[in-house]
């Protein structure tokens, strides 16, 4: 008996008594009709069972391929298949049921690890079962920081995975969060976020790997393959052209992106095509915003022309939810619900998502095919692809999981290792002055650890990763690793915002009585501390999904808690739990020790107490510039030469005078260790591939992971070049005294592309210079060459 075979057998003993007629060796009969038919062989190619079964499909049928069911408590007001079903329109099929009771809203008896493959197990059987062709379902899930299921394994935010600057991590992230929705019943993992972040006021910023095109596309790539390596889809969004909305704003704002087209297509979608094409994705969501006024749920530019023609996408689009409505309900093109049906599906839709039921959509959908405002052969190409999908995934021929199999597998000793690992990894020494780090417990008899991050479990919390999660604070990791040998002290101090927030942020003014009290309190525990450790940051409230913010400084009193310690004359350490660039000038003038942690997942407290504390050595590097103020907005890498530009000091016909802050408070890539590095050796080799290699050796006294950084510079070309790019990174570990030569592949083709001025891609003659050093910083640049394309 083959292996699918046997899966099949057992589901159907284990799951019906009464359906044990439809399930074979090796196939399903899934139309009843005691006959394998083409769609039912899974020796046949999946084109051929694709035109079989579209050719059986009636309208009422293909239309629910195009329909998402939203999960329970989503929309979904039944955990299980009911009488009431066969009422509903999915009693024709559905394309997917999305966030099933993975806990996000409330774990239920059901979000269990055992219940819920047995859940998802039995609502598959309804579908094949009780439909008439029995074309299963396809279950999604959010999964951009780990599986977003009750206690699944939880990793650090993406942008604190950016920081890792580590391909082979991300790539185990991958393979863990697909085996464990995988061992669920999830079928498809909607991750990863390939959105360039380019405003960091933008609330999703802490959702995204960082600035660099190229960081994130990278990233995102070893995701993707991590994930489908599983047997599952991977589902990347938001395309496209999401991640720079006017201002920064979010919520209702996020649209009507200030990007020129030739900076479109080089940096918000060189991720997407990078990845489409190198990693094969299975599906990809359609985004909520515009780009030169058309929604790009709408364009069969985005959807059609792009995707699919260019990147050669075969896979499915799901919109993101209520995208299509917002045609109509915010962009304004569409007269009413329908008219944005059909820009949508016409445009190149395959699946539609909302908060809603799903007779929402598919009714209407229906109409506008009769009424052949939607022809039926592009119905057909959309459910098509839909189709496609689900043989390829494997859902025809073995559909069901084995949920007794589940516990040993999510949140497995050697998962929850990784996410301690990337927790460490994430971690970014931004200061270090007078070599206040590492912390020696022997010479602190009592420690203080304050500010509103130091016990707070929520920022770990995400409602696209695990909802329910054992976090280990900073305040814990500390007391678990100094024992007894440290007096521990903590006060909140503060709130990660304050009772005027976000109207601080426009007019300061002193603490009310309740926010004064909690400082004198951390003030007078700080007087009995030998050193003080203040967590500052953000939190649920402050970073992430529509709460993007008008300033980069920290909000609240967090600042005036740093500046109140520092009074107190004791060595001061701020530990930034970021989920955005923040322009703390004063923290940086003033505290000596610097160290970011991001929203590091469940082990961020055990990460930070190591790194404190010498026993992990920071290697991480900042993903984006953090500049001094918001009104430097757009400070970010890549940009055009130039663009960064000090002004004249002295007279010139054009104007003059100093009149702006012009250099970033940390530049994108920074990052210190508690060791030493030197670079030499560059070399580089000219040929069809373009071959860089450097030297570089520990010469400190510690291990450390340095991260090397490739940044190239066209230095003349028909368009304005980019200052330079990154177009390599390696994570090196090294022991003091070792030296490892780090070797990076240019091809010309793939990473010395652009844009001429007819907007066609080509590889423009002439020199590059190449870089290779610690950060994009110039004081970062350690080794300099150069070569020529001919």
């Amino acid at each position: 008996m083959t292996k699918t075979g046997l899966v099949l057998v057992c589901a159907a003993a284990a799951l019906s008594a009464g359906a044990e007629g439809i399930y074979h060796e090796g196939w399903i009969d899934r139309n009843k009709n005691g006959e394998m038919d083409p769609y039912e062989n899974p020796t046949l190619s999946v084109d051929e069972r694709v035109a079989d079964l579209l050719g059986r499909m009636n309208l009422e049928e293909k239309t629910c391929q195009m329909g998402t069911i939203y999960g329970y408590k989503r929309v979904l007001k039944q955990i299980h298949p009911t009488a009431e079903w066969k009422t509903r329109v999915w009693k024709d099929g559905v394309a997917n049921i999305d966030e099933h009771c993975n806990g996000v809203r409330g774990a239920n008896e059901l979000t269990g690890h055992v219940e819920h493959g047995e859940l998802l197990n039995e609502i598959q059987r309804w579908f094949i079962e009780e439909t008439r062709l029995g074309i299963p379902v396809d279950f999604t899930n959010e999964g951009i920081r780990g599986l977003a299921h009750w206690r699944a394994s939880n990793f650090p935010s993406q942008l604190g995975i950016g920081a890792t600057f580590d391909k082979e991590l991300v790539r185990r992230i991958g393979e863990i969060t697909g085996k464990e929705g995988k061992a669920l019943g999830y079928t498809n993992v909607y991750s990863p976020i390939l959105d360039t972040v380019r405003d960091p006021r933008w609330g999703r910023t802490v959702e995204c790997y960082g600035e660099s095109p190229y960081l994130v596309g990278e990233l995102g790539k070893q995701q993707v393959l991590g994930i489908q390596s599983q047997g599952m889809a991977s589902t990347p969004k938001h395309f496209a052209a999401y991640s720079n909305p006017n201002g920064g704003r979010d919520a209702r704002g996020r649209t009507d992106p200030q990007i020129p087209f030739r900076d479109l297509q080089e940096i918000l979608l060189h991720p997407f095509q990078k990845v489409f094409t190198e990693a094969s994705p299975m599906c990809t969501m359609s985004s909520y915003n515009t780009y030169d006024g058309i929604p790009v749920t709408g364009s069969p530019y985005f959807l059609t022309e792009l995707l699919r023609n260019e990147y050669g996408f075969e896979g499915y689009v799901v919109s993101d939810s209520g995208a299509v409505e917002r045609l109509y309900k915010q962009h304004g093109v569409a007269v009413d619900f329908k008219d944005a049906i059909v820009q949508a599906v016409n445009a190149g839709l395959n699946v539609r998502t909302n908060f809603r039921s799903m007779e929402h959509f598919v009714e209407p959908l229906r109409e506008l095919v009769v009424e052949g405002r939607i022809s039926e052969e592009t119905i057909n190409s959309r459910v098509g692809d839909v189709l496609r999908y689900k043989f390829q995934l494997g859902l025809f021929d073995a559909p069901f999981v084995d949920p007794a199999a589940a516990p040993s597998i999510v949140h497995q000793a050697s998962h929850e290792a990784a996410t301690l690992e990337a927790a460490r990894k994430a971690m970014v020494l931004l200061k270090n002055e007078g070599n206040v780090l590492p912390l020696d417990p022997e010479k602190i008899g009592t420690l203080l650890v304050t500010g509103p991050g130091a016990d707070d479990f929520h920022p770990m919390i995400s409602r696209y990763g695990p909802g329910t999660s054992d976090v280990i604070t900073p305040l814990a990791g500390i007391k678990a690793l100094v024992g007894d040998r440290v007096q521990v002290l903590h006060a909140k101090g503060v709130d990660f915002k304050d009772a005027r927030f976000p109207g601080s942020d426009l007019i300061p003014m002193p603490p009310n009585a309740e926010e004064q009290a909690g400082l004198d309190e951390a003030v007078s525990l700080a007087k009995q501390a030998d050193a003080l450790v203040v967590v500052l940051g953000d939190d649920h409230n402050t970073i992430g999904e529509s709460l993007s913010r008008t300033s980069l400084d920290l909000p609240g009193y967090q600042t005036l808690l740093a500046q109140e310690m520092v009074k107190t004359g004791k060595p001061v350490v701020v530990v930034l739990m970021a989920g955005r660039a923040a322009s703390i000038n004063w923290i940086k003038q003033q505290v000596p020790g610097i160290l970011v942690c991001w929203h590091g997942g469940e082990k961020v407290g055990q990460a930070v107490a190591e790194t404190l504390f010498g026993d992990n050595n920071p290697g991480g590097r900042l993903p984006l510039t953090f500049p001094q103020t918001a009104g430097q907005i757009p400070l970010c890498i890549p940009h055009r030469k130039g663009a960064w530009g000090a002004q004249n000091k002295s007279a010139d016909e054009n104007g003059w005078g100093a009149t702006r802050a012009v250099d970033p408070l940390y530049h994108f890539g920074h990052g210190l260790s508690y060791t030493s590095f030197e670079y030499s050796n560059l070399k580089i080799a000219e040929g069809e591939t373009i071959t860089v290699s450097c030297d570089v050796s520990n010469v400190g006294k510690v291990d450390g992971d340095e991260v090397v950084q490739l940044y190239i510079t066209d230095e003349v070309a028909s368009v304005a070049p980019f200052d330079q790019v990154l177009r390599g990174f390696e994570r090196v570990p090294l022991k003091p005294g070792e030296t490892k030569t780090v070797t990076f592949k240019l091809e010309p083709k793939r990473d010395l592309k652009m844009l001429n001025r007819e907007n066609e891609w080509v590889v423009e003659p002439g020199r590059f210079e190449v870089k290779v050093g610690t950060s994009s910083a110039p004081e970062g640049i350690k080794l300099t060459g150069g070569f020529n394309i001919r």
